[in-house]
């Protein structure tokens, strides 16, 4: 019997909003938001954009840093959907082009740092004799053919899913563009819902965790136009990536 993969964004759609933006401009400044800019216009890649915003935010209190991230706040349906998908015997992966820090801090916070998560990595080198670190990203889930995001979503679904589980996505914007084209279900809103409606990308609009919720109960039941069942571009283009291999 095929599972039902749920893989799920970080940034903006498990939180309120994008923390590893509001990081970078509360640490670095107005030099991130203009390199958070270029990255958004094409103009360097994933990489290059957190190598410059480290550097940018130079030397961090480490502890000013930590009460920053202890500020942010998730959507408080988020933790029941958990429950509802692991009552249902869906598994919850989140899948994030942010750093592993503040993740794994962030649900820690929330009681949830039992969740699987994929994300590219910070480490600190720290000054001694002050609580001053610089940051220093590194990345262990790139792709060779593509540098438009750092940690490869994309990858970390196929390799995760069987040929004949289906794939819900949840997402909200950039890095989430590629990976919707290979899920079976999307829920989107913000820039994602844009581009999915322009690249006639089937998917469902919410709001909250809540709203994602009740479709899927929904769906569960054998309600809705479609279900939870393959969508075939999706699954073509999931063997498209296995053939060019």
């Amino acid at each position: 019997m095929p599972m039902i993969r749920v893989f799920i964004d970080f940034d903006g759609t498990i939180t309120r909003k994008d923390v590893g933006d509001a990081m970078f401009e509360r640490f670095g400044g107005k030099r991130c938001t203009e390199l958070i800019q270029q990255y958004r216009e094409e103009k360097i890649s994933a990489i290059e954009c957190f190598q410059l915003e480290c550097k940018a935010c130079g030397e961090v209190d480490l502890i000013e840093f930590n009460a920053f991230l202890d500020r942010q706040e998730i959507d408080g349906s988020f933790a029941d959907f958990v429950k509802f998908c692991r009552s249902r015997g869906m598994e919850c992966v989140i899948v994030s082009d942010g750093l592993d820090y503040y993740i794994k801090r962030i649900l820690m916070n929330n009681g949830l740092s039992d969740i699987e998560f994929f994300s590219n990595s910070l480490q600190f080198i720290t000054k001694p004799g002050t609580k001053k670190v610089r940051l220093q990203p590194s990345f262990p889930f790139t792709d060779e053919m593509c540098d438009r995001c750092a940690c490869c979503k994309r990858n970390h679904i196929l390799a995760t899913s069987a040929d004949d589980d289906i794939i819900v996505y949840i997402g909200e914007g950039y890095s989430d563009r590629c990976p919707s084209r290979y899920a079976d279900i999307v829920f989107a809103k913000d820039e994602l819902l844009v581009y999915c409606q322009k690249e006639k990308i089937p998917c469902y609009e919410y709001e909250s965790f809540d709203d994602i919720r009740r479709l899927l109960e929904k769906f569960l039941a054998g309600a809705g136009k479609r279900g939870l069942k393959k969508r075939r571009r999706a699954e073509l283009a999931r063997k498209e990536v296995f053939m060019g291999e």
